[in-house]
């Protein structure tokens, strides 16, 4: 197909998505992507992805502007188990991507930089990691699924909640979801892990999650001082909740 021709259906195609109803942003520019590209548009610019995309032995979409959106609109970026999805090639921050699948790469997100939002996704079947995020992010209704190493890694006071974890992990360092110093883990489920379901660093707070059945492994392993409550950690072959010490406050936990 020319140059033309690509223009001529992306521009069909955005325009479908723009009339299916789908949030309209408070944006200078809304974007298509239909293939694997730089994103480097300027601040506050949007991007929607208007098919599926395979992208074999290369970075799909390497992010280097902040405080842009890339919208997936419900389609799936795939790799042949190398490289990565989305990726950041230098810290960026306040970005957010949404409402899709990253699968079949090393890792399917990684975004170096703080304050970056991961909502609405799937992360599956990667060779290494699922989704990897920077200090002070929000990682928000994500499936985390089939990554041989880790399913979600989060840095320093970043949040992850009403997320899915499950069958992550290949050997006894690998973890369903693990947060870095300060963070705040609430409402996830994670299930299946080999090697730790549920890590949390120094400083954190663990509040309603359930974990299960990482086989062999630990349920959930906590640095002190930390605040963990209202869990029901269960199943786990070697433990199903591990404190460093006496220092954490561990409150109305189900953890036989």
């Amino acid at each position: 197909m020319t140059q033309v021709g690509r223009n001529i259906r992306v521009a069909v195609a955005l325009v479908g998505v723009l009339l299916s109803g789908g949030p309209v942003w408070a944006a200078d520019s809304i974007l298509p992507i239909d293939h694997c590209q730089e994103i480097n548009a300027g601040d506050q610019s949007s991007y929607v992805l208007v098919k599926n995309i395979f992208s074999p032995s290369q970075t799909c979409l390497t992010v280097t502007s902040s405080h842009i959106t890339i919208d997936m609109r419900g389609f799936t970026i795939s790799g042949d188990g190398s490289a990565v999805g989305i990726s950041a090639s230098v810290p960026v921050e306040g970005v957010t991507v949404r409402n899709g699948t990253v699968k079949g790469f090393a890792v399917g997100v990684s975004l170096a930089g703080p304050g970056n939002v991961v909502t609405d996704m799937h992360v599956d079947n990667n060779s290494d990691t699922g989704l990897s995020l920077g200090s002070g992010s929000l990682v928000e209704k994500v499936i985390a699924q089939g990554n041989r190493n880790f399913g979600v890694v989060v840095s320093t006071a970043s949040t992850v909640k009403d997320s899915v974890a499950r069958f992550n992990g290949s050997n006894p360092g690998s973890v369903g979801l693990a947060a870095g110093p300060g963070s705040t883990i609430t409402g996830n489920t994670v299930w299946g892990s080999i090697g730790v379901g549920l890590f949390a660093s120094v400083g954190s707070t663990v509040i309603g999650n359930t974990v299960l059945e990482s086989n062999p492994g630990i349920g959930m392993s906590v640095v002190c001082p930390s605040l963990i409550k209202n869990n029901t950690l269960t199943a786990s072959t070697q433990a199903n909740l591990i404190v460093t010490d006496e220092t954490c406050h561990s409150l109305d936990n189900v953890a036989p």
